[in-house]
């Protein structure tokens, strides 16, 4: 069974899909004689097709670098976050703590879809582990699980952002 390959419009000519320019030559005529120097460069639907192809070729790659673009810069704005620094403090006694504390974003997000990566600042002992939970919009919740008094923690918030 044969099967016909059908090549888009674009890539006649050259086979290439990059467009060769035409060179347009103007009719130059003897102004004594009337005689035809130099014949012009016909003005037919191949040379016209010509340039149309090449308008079309210019469109679509215009098209598919603009979509370029725009897929780099949510990229980076999903690279861009913001540093948030929080004091946790624990009021209760040893084995329990109260240490979760509400943070707000200042810049909303469009989606939960962000991370918050965590540093504990300073050297806190029994400190635990830093815990980031119910995640929203404009906000998230954080605490830690050990028995310190207090806790100063810097946090990176990062995508969230379309």
């Amino acid at each position: 069974m044969a099967v016909a390959i059908v090549d888009p419009d674009y890539l006649n000519g050259n086979r290439t899909g990059q467009y060769t320019p035409e060179l347009w030559l103007d009719e130059a005529k003897d102004v004594q004689s009337g005689k035809i120097l130099q014949e012009g460069t016909p003005m037919d639907a191949e040379h016209f097709n010509h340039m149309e192809q090449g308008i079309h070729s210019n469109a679509l790659l215009l098209a598919l670098l603009t979509e370029q673009v725009a897929h780099v810069r949510r990229q980076g704005d999903a690279l861009d976050g913001e540093v948030i620094l929080a004091d946790l403090a624990n009021a209760k006694d040893f084995y329990f703590n109260n240490s979760v504390k509400t943070i707000a974003l200042s810049k909303r997000r469009n989606s939960l879809d962000y991370r918050v990566f965590t540093e504990i600042q300073g050297t806190p002992a029994n400190a635990g582990d830093i815990l980031v939970y119910d995640k929203q919009l404009n906000g998230f919740k954080i605490a830690y699980t050990g028995s310190a008094k207090s806790v100063s923690v810097k946090c990176f918030v990062q995508g969230g952002v379309s």
